[in-house]
């Protein structure tokens, strides 16, 4: 998921084109010293000290919470091949989910990587031959509702817990992560054209984030209705990149990426679920604390947010094509209500309509300043 940040740049940075490998091949070089039993505390600091290691935790503090000294030490252990006893930074719902995704995502992967240096070192390669990600930018635009500037800067890196991500104007893709999870999901690695798909995805973040940015700022929330609007944002914010970039508005294209397909089989929990989330939120703080936003929401991390919103956007899609999915995505307050009116099946999940009628009027319009 990526850290709301909204950026107007200058075209300077427009070609940027070819990814900064720097943190990658400096995490390939400290594991074939782990390897080799030639590992050194100065190799360890190089590592750590690098902006790309530095996004690898950005990220995972998007929606938990993890101090770059857990890191160190889970590297630290990996190293070795030993997984760290790593304690919660603070208590709470985020923290431990930290700890749970170093733990149980990072560390193996890691681990894995150690073991498997010959075929890391290839797929590296292969990324650098890559001569097509300049097009994850137009890609990107094709599916936002209003143009926008885009002007990231690409990562290449190793060692995080997401496959890709973008956090502010940067973007990454972890060839670890991916190649990791795609030998857990007994799934393909991804494909040249999927690599720059997944570019486009974070990318796709990086501008509908702004234009989510300016939307919240023309209303007034209260505390409640702020947990639904981000909620609701989050979830239009990685279903939209999920089904019409990588799944290329089709279904069954994205149960093709690694992982999605068993978030995809929990979508009749995760709706419901989601209905929970923002029923407490909507009255209001006493039922809805911080923390029990952090507890209610945590079903959806890893990919509950991509399936749930490409599943509402999907069904929209189906009745009103491309141009509803936009209508929705410029105003997420409506989504509700759409996929209420398009979903065809008596089978199939509907939102309360007091619930969906309530969201649909999230917020106070302010007025705009003269």
């Amino acid at each position: 998921m990526l850290a709301f940040c909204p950026h107007i740049l200058t075209s300077r940075s427009l070609v940027q084109q070819k990814p900064d490998f720097t943190q990658a091949d400096a995490m390939l070089d400290f594991l074939q010293s782990c390897a080799a039993g030639k590992s050194s505390p100065r190799a360890l600091d190089h590592v750590v000290s690098l902006p790309g290691t530095e996004l690898v935790v950005k990220q995972q503090n998007i929606s938990r919470t993890v101090t770059m000294d857990q890191y160190r030490s889970v590297l630290q252990a990996a190293c070795a091949g030993k997984i760290a006893a790593v304690k919660p930074a603070e208590p709470g719902t985020r923290a431990q989910k930290g700890v749970d995704g170093l733990t149980q995502d990072v560390v193996p992967s890691l681990i894995w990587g150690r073991e498997n240096l010959s075929l890391v070192e290839s797929r590296l390669a292969e990324l650098r031959s890559n001569h097509s990600i300049a097009d994850a930018l137009p890609l990107a635009r094709k599916y936002l509702p209003e143009r926008v500037r885009l002007a990231p800067r690409f990562y290449v890196v190793m060692g995080g817990r997401a496959g890709a991500a973008a956090i502010d104007d940067q973007l990454y893709f972890d060839v670890l992560s991916s190649s990791w999870r795609a030998v857990q999901a007994k799934a393909p690695y991804a494909s040249p054209t999927e690599i720059v798909e997944f570019f486009a995805h974070e990318a796709h973040h990086l501008g509908y984030g702004q234009i989510l940015e300016r939307e919240r700022a023309s209303f007034h929330f209260t505390g409640g209705e702020s947990q639904v609007w981000d909620f609701l944002t989050a979830i239009m914010m990685e279903g939209s990149a999920t089904f019409l970039i990588n799944g290329h508005e089709r279904v069954a294209d994205m149960q093709r990426t690694p992982d999605f397909q068993s978030y995809w089989a929990k979508v009749p929990e995760l709706l419901p679920a989601m209905q929970d989330v923002l029923r407490k939120a909507l009255a209001g703080p006493a039922s809805m604390t911080d923390e029990g936003y952090y507890q209610g929401t945590s079903a959806f991390l890893g990919m509950g947010y991509h399936a749930v919103g490409a599943k509402l956007l999907s069904v929209i899609y189906e009745k009103r094509g491309l141009k509803g999915v936009m209508g929705v995505m410029s105003d997420p307050r409506q989504v509700l209500t759409a996929y209420n009116d398009c979903a065809s099946t008596s089978a199939e999940f509907r939102f309360d309509p007091q619930i969906a009628g309530r969201v649909a009027q999230l917020g106070e319009r302010q007025e705009k300043s003269k």
